[in-house]
């Protein structure tokens, strides 16, 4: 499991996974919340419809505003689905790790 997170967390630390929102990456000891994955999803669900509908145009499929709109908030729930069941996870799983080493212990006090 170690080696799974931290092949996960090797590719959330570089910064073109966070392209063009890379405000939103969090420092390595602090948690991926639901707050923070909600605005992530705001963000990354449009980015990801922008390329759906891309490929819709491309294979000459009919874009309406309803199926766009649909579109927006399907990739925006996915994403929030997808990164909270995968890529969080690994990323709590680190920070919770990070804090610990960092509090100090009852022989320094």
């Amino acid at each position: 499991m170690r080696r799974l997170e931290d092949i996960m967390n090797s590719l959330t630390d570089k910064d073109w996974g966070w392209w063009p929102f890379l405000f939103l990456r969090p420092r390595k000891e602090a948690d991926i919340d639901n707050v923070l994955l909600l605005k992530m999803a705001c963000c990354f669900g449009p980015l990801v419809t922008a390329f759906v509908l891309f490929v819709r145009f491309t294979l000459r499929e009919p874009i309406t505003t309803a199926s766009a709109g649909v579109c927006v908030v399907g990739c925006s729930i996915a994403f929030f689905i997808g990164y909270k069941l995968t890529f969080a996870i690994f990323w709590n799983r680190r920070a919770r790790r990070l804090r610990l080493s960092e509090a100090p212990s009852d022989a320094e006090t």
